[in-house]
């Protein structure tokens, strides 16, 4: 209970801040710095509707997406930030610009708002938007999570060229968009851009279950044994994603909170999810026999 309701403090206090993000330093700046919030932004714009109505509007098809295509665990992670960030861009339209200086609202405004996203993916939520398209494309195609996302967040970027005719604002723009990039990297898990985790518990099968099921990832099932002990066990092993491990983390602890966990940075991986496209069917071709 005190988990979940640490969660939900999180994920609202990352929605307010990338609200404040987008609405006092990026929007009067024509900052578009990607997702839905740089949609709202260019929408806005263009049309001179309300930034939260539009970020509303353009989450809800986005959701029943991602319900039929990313599963029930993923819709409900992503629901409560999804909802909740359109109503604070909403809240937050009236705040002044702090700065009307482009580069400072690209810069400080990046800073706010990764800040805002790194505390909403580590409540083990996200805003939805732009995310659950890159997640589906990832999931189905044999495409990288990091094109996938460059290509997206790139015709975002391109909506505010369209809204605002100023190229400025779009250099503005990739800029705002390395910073948010790094700023959340380094919150979640420091700046390698993969984890290695090896887990020792007495409830290896469940944990085991999720890993493979709902968190769609390989694992490895390693057998050890106890040096105090004396006593056969069961280690696993898995790579994963850096934005991954808190929501897996988090899973894993709930399973068994006495769970043995060791957290390792993984400077390069390649392989099936990663470097090639993710399958979880055996395929003799990625074995190399003995000579």
């Amino acid at each position: 209970m005190k988990t979940k309701l640490k969660d939900y403090l999180l994920v609202t206090l990352g929605c307010f801040l990338a609200a404040i993000g987008i609405n006092g330093f990026m929007a009067a700046n024509n900052i578009v710095s990607g997702g839905v919030g740089g949609l709202a932004v260019s929408f806005a714009a263009m049309f001179g509707w309300d930034r939260g109505i539009i970020a509303l509007a353009i989450n809800i098809p986005l959701l029943i997406l991602c319900y039929f295509f990313l599963g029930k665990t993923v819709f409900i992670s992503t629901l409560y930030g999804s909802w909740l960030f359109p109503i604070f861009i909403q809240l937050t339209a009236k705040v002044p610009t702090f700065t009307h200086n482009q580069l400072l609202g690209a810069v400080f405004g990046a800073i706010v708002l990764g800040i805002g996203l790194g505390l909403v993916f580590i409540g083990n939520s996200s805003t939805g938007g732009t995310s659950i398209p890159i997640k589906i494309i990832e999931k189905y195609t044999p495409l990288s999570l990091g094109f996938i996302m460059t290509v997206v967040d790139g015709l975002v970027v391109l909506t505010g060229l369209i809204a605002f005719h100023d190229v400025d604002g779009v250099l503005y723009s990739i800029i705002s968009l390395l910073i948010i990039g790094f700023v959340v990297d380094t919150m979640i898990a420091g700046t390698q851009s993969s984890r290695n985790i090896m887990i020792i518990s007495q409830k290896h099968l469940r944990i085991k279950e999720y890993i493979t099921k709902d968190a769609d990832r390989g694992v490895t099932e390693l057998p050890v044994f106890g040096g105090y002990t004396g006593q056969d066990k069961r280690m696993l092993m898995l790579t994963i994603a850096t934005f991954e491990l808190q929501r897996i983390q988090t899973a894993i602890l709930e399973i068994d909170p006495t769970a043995f966990m060791v957290v390792m940075p993984a400077n390069q991986v390649l392989g099936r999810g990663f470097s090639l496209h993710k399958h979880l069917q055996h395929n003799d071709d990625d074995y190399l026999l003995p000579m």
